[in-house]
Formats: C-alpha cells, structure tokens, sequence
C-alpha cells in the first residue's frame, strides 16, 4: 500500500513538471510569434557648440525599460547606445538590420522600434562632434525586412529649467511626403516649426515623459489592457501640449505620421506583461503623481472620475500624491512582482500642504494624517474538491457482513446438500451488499498572507465526510424432493457507514510567476484531525414456510451502533496553479497527497435484539470471533469498541487505526485584500 502510495506521488508530481516545462515553452513561443527588436540611442552630447543635456540618455533608458517590460522586447533583441559615436551607430544599426533579416527567416511577423534622444538640426542628429545625416538613416531603415517600422525622435536641447532643443527650421525628413516605405508609423517631438523642451522638474523632456506614462497605462482610452501607437500618440500630443503651454519656449505639438496597410493598429504595450500592475480605482479623480522609491516621477495624469485606469510599473515601493479640488492625497504602496495593486480611496489620507508665510491672514493648514497600512498581502480561499480515503480498518465492518453472510447461509447449505439434508438450494440477491468508504468530498476555507513576492503563510480549515448507506437482502430457497420447503431471507434494513473529519492547518506557499496571469505554487501544510467515525446496522430475518407452514415459521430481527471520535495528525503537501482572471479575484486548482491517521478511538455503542439491549463505551479496536460448527470453523474480524458483557469466544485481536490519507485534488476561489 505504502510503496503504491509512494509511485503515485511521484508519477503526480512529474507529470507536473513535465506540464509546467510545456506551459513556458508553450508561453515562449507564443510570445515570440511576433519578434521584435528596439534600437535606442541617447546621446546628452551635441558637440563643442552646444549645451551637454541633462536627461536625454535617462530617456533612452527608460524607454527601453517599458518596451521590455511591457512592449514584447526580449532583452537579446533590445540595442541600448549610450554616446554612440558615428561608427559605433552605423555598425550597430547594421548588426539590427542583419538581425531582422535573419528573424524575418523564423518569425511570422517582424517589427523594429527605434527611439533616438539627443541633439539634431535641419538635416542630421548629433553624435558629440560627429553627424548622422537622415539620408543615410534613411537609407538603412528602408532597407530593413521587417513587417513594420516605429521611429521615435525626441530631438532635444538643454536649459536651466526649461530650455528649446534643436535648431528645427523645416520639416524633419520622417515626415517627408515623399517618403513611401510600407509598413511604417514616425512619431516626433515637435512639428516643423517648433522647439522641443525638457524641463528640470520631470528630470526628463516633456515628451518623453508622456510618452512614457501613455504606454505604461495612462493612454489606455478603451480599457482592454493595450496601449496602441495611435492612443500613445493622442496622449503624448496632449499631454505635451499642456504641459508647454507656459514655457518660456512656447507650446510644443509632437507629429505623427503613419503609413499602414492592412486592419487594426500597432500595439506598443501591454500592460498585463508588466511586473506589477497598479489599478487606480474609478472614484479618483484628479492629477495622480506616482513617484519611485528614487523620488523619480514615473507616471503623471490627470484622471476623470467613473473611469479605473491599469499602469504596468516595476515591482517597487512607490509614493502616490493625488490632487483633487485643492486637496493633496497621499499613500505609499509597495508593488510585488506578478501581483495586482488596487489604490481605491480609502487608501489615501489627505495631507497638509507645504506651510509657507502669508502676508496677511494666516491660514491653519490641516493636521497631517499619515497614510493607511499598505493592503493587499492578505487572501482569502474557499476550496472543495475530491479525495480518496480507504480506511482498511473501518471497512472491516463491510467485509464482515460479507464473510458472515457466506459462513451461515451459503457455506451451511452446502453442508446440508453435501449430507443429505436437502437436495438443494438457490439465492436471490435484492440489493447487493454492504458498500466500502473509499472516497470523500473535501471543503474548506483558508486565509493567506504573503510574506514575499513568492512566499506565503496561511491559516486553515478543512471538512470532510464520507456516508455509505446501503439496504440488500437475501433470500434462499431451499429444495427437498425437488419442492421448495422454506425461504430462509435475512435482510439488511439500513446499514450505515460513516467517516468524517475537521483539520485545521498551517501552511507555507512558495512560488512563481509562469506568465502574468498563471502562478505555479508548492505547498505543505500541516495541523491536527480531529475525526469520527461509526457503523450501524438495522437486519431482520425470517424462515418462511411454504409446504408444510406449521412445522416452520421462525423471524428475528436486531440493530447495532458503534460510534468513535479522536484526534490524530494531518499533514499534506502537492502542487498549485493560480490564475488571476481579475484584479481581486482568481480561480485556483491544487493536487496533492493527504497523510491523516488517528491511532486512538472511543465512544459510545448500543445493541438491542429480542432477548436484550445493552449500551457501552470503550476504546475502538480490532475484535475476532471464533466459531465452530459441523459445517466449518471461521475466525470472524471486524472493529468494534464493545468489550464487557457479550457471550461468545472473542477476543481483542489488536488495535484500530483509522486511516483516512489519500490523494486530493481541490478547485477554489480567492480574493485579495
């Protein structure tokens, strides 16, 4: 039994593993149906002549940082240059060139996204004291293989605060109305007749900034998770826009100019492919700043009321101000790696404004409130499922209705047609026989706390029963002189078996991300059972008469109820897959293998026939029965807790043990808070 137990453990959890590798490759491969590639380039230097900027290679990084989070870009596919000179740009734009080609042989669909910060003028983009010019950009871009092409330009300048980049006076040459490639979309950070600008307070140009709030989130107009080139275009124009409007250099208007075939729209982003997700709830409203734990705005937008808003950001701690009518609000999350943050209202506490000195009346600023407990590590499970449960003791009980059955009725009749007796005799069976317990419906309730991104402890309880209840009977006929004399019948009116426990639990959880929305978990848990178990039987018998009914007419009838209670020790452990179909809620399927055994039963038994009825109250274990007979001798065995006041030669074999382990598989539900 142990060695079976053991196989089956081990074939279950290969079998998942084997499950979980085909998942990720299956996921991998997916992920790579369409390839995509980002070249970024930031280059603060401009040459002698010009101002070094501040911010233009922190652009470059954080927008390579959103494409490989969130835009699909594996890091092996993403060229990151910092300074590059000429021949350092031109070498690496022609490795990226060599490299789509290669892909465009492996992949069904291949896409390139270019993102250069820096420096330019009229004709070329600055690299220090060398030039790129647009022709030869031009040149090497057309000659690409890949299904479509995104270039970004935040061609900029540098101030003290806020000052214009770039001498741009005509139309950049992504915007060149000759310009036919196929399969193309350009995106600048101003129209031809304007400056670009980065400002000292975002650490970052204007329009880098939105664009980069717009595809972590912030540009998801139609809420399905994805941010398209289109939507991250309309939102980098308006936020950029607004945000220049006082500006010493004026307001800036970014350009877009695409060039498609086919249906639908270019997905830059999704945000469910982010580490974390911050869900900001619908009834915020408002500006919401979100700044990292290096005091770095990360997000900025201003937020309509009715309307939740998902930003894909890194796992982090972040800090949350939101202004609404006046009123500052604050909270500080800390975001875990695939895992859902939802910031409702209530999680934020409103602060006082920074104290300055007014001429005239002074004004109280409002006591400060300090934000709320950061939530979200607690969960809360309802589970059920199936368990096999084959206490070989308890059933017992079953066996020994059987073997009784044979010994007095059909092994007793073979002796009487063996001697003479009768000539013969024939059984019809109603019903069947007594039933075994050898399965059970598991339910419960848990609740988990996470102590790290992959480990969690949790409190629990647990329910199982198991009740088998069965009716049959038999009836024999016996033959003399080729008549039926007599029906000898024995009938169980209602046999009962039952089985049932409560085990509550504690238990660790450790595990992964598979992919955004599926996690894979080992667990071990482990706490006391506290089980009961019983037997019943209501049986009748009779010896009907049918040739000569006054010579025969015999009928009894009886019952017998034992019952036991205990406590033992539960231990289980298996594997876990989550998945998260919504921000709070998810779905989860666990297997795995149940050790449960209490070693010590008592309780109460009662037995009431024609001549007597006696109650009781002892230990549980095994009882033996011998009995001798012209027809045989049998040792009858069956568990039992009576042990003072019966006839008969029994005796106490040894002890009961009742064993309820097994495999179980649960299905539950879950909700974070």
């Amino acid at each position: 039994m142990k060695r079976g137990i053991f196989i089956i453990i081990t074939a279950f959890f290969s079998l998942c593993s084997l499950a979980s590798a085909e998942f990720a490759s299956s996921i991998q491969g997916e992920e790579l149906y369409t390839r995509r590639f980002a070249f970024l380039v930031g280059a603060n230097n401009g040459g002698r002549e010009r101002v070094i900027l501040r911010f233009a290679v922190d652009d470059a990084q954080a927008v390579r940082e959103v494409l490989e989070e969130m835009g699909g870009v594996l890091p092996g596919d993403s060229r990151f240059l910092v300074e590059p000179s000429r021949k350092s740009f031109l070498q690496e734009i022609r490795g990226l060139a060599a490299d789509v080609k290669a892909a465009k042989g492996k992949s069904r669909r291949v896409e390139v996204i270019m993102y250069y910060s820096g420096h330019s003028d009229e004709e070329s983009i600055f690299l220090g004291d060398d030039r790129i010019s647009y022709q030869e950009f031009r040149d090497i871009i057309t000659s690409m293989h890949a299904d479509v092409r995104v270039a970004i330009f935040d061609s900029c300048a540098s101030g003290n605060l806020t000052l214009p980049k770039g001498v741009i006076k005509r139309s950049p040459f992504l915007l060149d109305t000759a310009y036919d490639m196929k399969g193309y979309a350009f995106m600048t950070s101003s129209s031809a007749s304007e400056a670009a600008q980065e400002s000292g307070r975002l650490k970052r140009s204007y329009f880098t900034h939105n664009l980069i709030s717009g595809m972590r989130g912030a540009a998801d107009m139609n809420q399905d998770g994805r941010i398209t080139l289109n939507e991250a275009y309309q939102y980098t124009f308006d936020g950029t826009r607004i945000q220049t409007e006082k500006t010493m250099a004026g307001p800036q208007h970014p350009s877009y100019h695409i060039q498609m075939s086919g249906t639908g729209d270019v997905v830059i982003t999704e945000i469910w492919k982010s580490t974390a997700v911050l869900v900001i709830d619908k009834n915020i409203r408002g500006k919401v700043y979100i700044h990292n734990q290096d005091r770095v705005l990360v997000v900025e937008l201003s937020k309509l009321a009715g309307k939740e808003i998902s930003l894909g950001l890194s796992a982090g701690t972040y800090r949350i101000t939101n202004i609404d009518e006046g009123k500052i609000f604050e909270s500080k999350v800390t975001l875990e790696n695939g895992r859902n943050f939802e910031l409702s209202r209530s999680r934020l506490a409103q602060a006082d404004k920074i104290p300055t000195q007014l001429r005239g009346d002074q004004i109280q600023p409002a006591p400060y409130i300090s934000p709320p407990p950061e939530r979200g590590k607690w969960r809360i499970e309802l589970f059920g499922g199936f368990a096999t449960m084959e206490p070989g003791d308890l059933n017992l009980r079953a066996d020994h209705e059987e073997v009784f059955r044979h010994y007095y009725y059909d092994t007793y009749y073979q002796y009487l047609q063996s001697n003479g007796s009768i000539i013969g005799f024939s059984r019809n069976n109603i019903g069947g026989g007594p039933p075994r317990i050898e399965n059970t419906i598991p339910y419960g309730l848990r609740f988990r706390y996470s102590l790290k991104s992959w480990l969690d402890i949790s409190l629990g309880v647990s329910h199982f029963s198991s009740t088998r209840h069965s009716s049959y009977r038999d009836d024999y006929e016996v033959f003399e002189k080729a008549e039926v004399v007599y029906i000898d019948s024995t009938e169980m009116i209602d046999y009962k078996l039952a089985a049932s426990g409560f085990v509550p639990t504690i238990g660790i959880h450790a595990g992964t991300n598979i992919t955004r929305l599926l996690r894979l978990e080992a667990f071990f848990t482990g706490g006391p059972v506290f089980a009961k178990c019983m037997y019943s039987l209501l049986y009748g018998s009779a010896v009907v008469p049918v040739v000569t009914p006054e010579e025969i007419d015999i009928s009894s009838a009886g019952m017998l109820e034992e019952r036991g209670s205990g406590t033992g020790l539960a231990l289980q452990t298996g594997l876990r897959l989550d998945f998260n179909f919504s921000r709070p809620m998810g779905v989860f399927v666990e297997a795995g293998y149940a050790y449960q055994e209490v070693n010590n039963l008592s309780g109460p038994g009662k037995r009431s026939i024609s001549s007597e009825r006696k109650s009781w109250d002892g230990d549980w274990a095994i009882k033996q029965n011998l009995k001798l007979y012209p027809w045989g001798t049998i040792n009858f065995t069956w568990p039992s807790n009576a042990w003072e006041g019966f006839d008969g030669d029994w005796w106490r074999a040894g002890d009961f043990k009742l064993d309820l382990s097994g495999f179980q598989a649960r299905i539950g539900i879950s909700y974070r808070f």
